[in-house]
């Protein structure tokens, strides 16, 4: 922890210490190096490469008098509304990509406030703090990355999440 909050004080003197002009840059370079690390974190609605991968297992115990049921675990391939999460987020994101941060932000915000115990939810919200920080808001974003760190304190994005709500400081 001390680790952390070293490099993130570290982070911030050093964009104390840039000019203004400069600071942007480095602003917006953070920006996009963490959009691609929030693409490269969320699934795909249509993967370039058709696979199939099973995964089996039994519950319960063995006895003669009840049959084994076999269940699949994290099947939502075909689920429809798994589907539908998974499309949801890609049409933020496409948001994103475009330029549109003001219509990302509000696409993730719906995402999270439909889907909040969806396994992708930590990704919108991860997704809305970028957006409002592409538009300047900072406060915002800061607040949207605190959320983000304590509700999903284990997610694959919280160190990137830690980087950014410092630079946003």
């Amino acid at each position: 922890m001390r680790r952390i909050a070293l490099v993130a004080s570290l982070l911030a003197a050093l964009l104390a210490s840039v000019p203004a002009g400069a600071q942007s840059s480095t602003m917006k370079d953070l920006l996009g190096n963490l959009w691609a690390r929030l693409r490269a974190a969320t699934p795909r609605a249509n993967p370039a490469v058709a696979s199939t991968t099973v995964t089996a297992g039994l519950r319960g115990a063995e006895a003669t008098e009840s049959e084994l049921k076999p269940y699949w675990k994290s099947d939502r391939e075909q689920d429809p509304a798994a589907l539908a999460e998974r499309q949801a987020l890609d049409h933020a994101q496409s948001l994103a990509d475009a330029g549109n941060y003001a219509e990302a932000a509000r696409a993730f915000d719906a995402f999270v406030q439909a889907n909040p115990r969806s396994p992708l939810a930590p990704n919108a919200l991860f997704g809305a703090a970028l957006a409002r920080a592409a538009l300047g808001d900072r406060g915002q974003a800061a607040s949207a990355m605190e959320t983000f760190l304590k509700q999903s304190p284990q997610h694959p994005l919280a160190k990137d999440a830690e980087q950014a709500l410092a630079a946003l400081r």
